[in-house]
């Protein structure tokens, strides 16, 4: 490999985005070499906590996918912002496509295994514990952009209104915030397509129910019994207990499901806290939507 490879490579996420989607996406694959110019993979465990996914290649193209939509809801270079919260970075499935980045990367999750994993093998981000409620550990206007990508998109309304405060707070005036959501399309999918359907691991009278509330224009949460979830389904009061104590390192009551958002509901309901900037539909893998807010500061 020449020099003016090696240095090209060596520039992260500030090289052209094309080849830096091609380097983390593929190449790393086809070449073992240029694994040192991209970040590291957490193990299996941690990708299959965060995404489901069971291998490095699967994960590296999750993150790329995630990246180059952000790239295309953004006004501005993601590499411009001077300083960036990824909101929920699990262990760095998107967080992984900001090496190189030139100004300061944060991030905050629920789950100690993530941020510790962040944290050893992340070196340009600095990322915090959070807990299932606010405070978030950041101080007022302390970002100038905030990214949440698969966190809305399984919260109750409480939570959601909750958080949506609490990123307010957090985002300086004229900073961003793209947050991704479950929407019409996300939707219209799980209905057509029975993958989907199954993906999303809720019963027909539960699914049913978020479709009724979605066509009402209201915020449809809907409980899953999964990894986040504290209390089990159909427990006895002793397993209740001690699958509460465990449950990954979660010390609080947190209910966690799949939400769909209407758009018409959102813009009415988000605006107590922000300008609805961009609205970006099935921006994520033709699923998610991604919504471009400003902070009304």
């Amino acid at each position: 490999m020449t020099n003016e490879f090696a240095t090209r490579y060596a520039a992260g996420c500030v090289m052209p985005l094309e080849d830096w989607i091609e380097l983390n996406r593929n190449s790393v694959f086809e070449d073992p070499k240029l694994r040192q110019y991209v970040s590291p993979f957490p193990p299996q465990e941690l990708m299959r906590n965060v995404s489901g996914l069971q291998n490095e290649r699967d994960f590296a193209a999750h993150g790329t996918d995630i990246y180059n939509a952000l790239v295309r809801s953004s006004p501005k270079q993601l590499t411009d912002y001077e300083s960036i919260l990824d909101f929920g970075c699990g262990c760095g499935r998107l967080a992984r496509m900001f090496k190189g980045h030139p100004h300061r990367i944060a991030g905050c999750d629920i789950d100690a295994r993530h941020v510790e994993w962040v944290n050893k093998n992340l070196d340009f981000m600095d990322a915090k514990v959070s807990k299932v409620f606010p405070p978030i550990p950041y101080s007022d206007s302390e970002f100038e952009a905030v990214i949440s990508i698969s966190i809305f998109s399984h919260l109750t309304e409480n939570s959601q209104n909750q958080f949506l405060s609490e990123l307010f707070r957090v985002c300086r005036p004229g900073g961003l915030l793209f947050l991704s959501v479950h929407g019409k399309r996300a939707l219209d999918r799980a209905i057509n397509e029975p993958e989907i359907r199954a993906m999303l691991d809720m019963s027909e009278e539960r699914f049913q129910y978020a479709r009724n509330e979605f066509l009402e224009n209201r915020h449809a949460f809907v409980l899953q019994f999964g990894h986040l979830t504290t209390v089990p389904e159909k427990a006895s009061p002793m397993e209740r207990l001690r699958r509460f104590a465990i449950k990954n390192k979660i010390d609080e009551p947190f209910q966690y499901g799949v939400t769909f958002i209407p758009e018409d509901y959102l813009r009415s309901h988000w605006n107590k806290w922000f300008d609805i900037v961009d609205y970006r539909h099935a921006a994520i893998h033709d699923f998610q939507d991604i919504v471009v807010l400003s902070p009304k500061k």
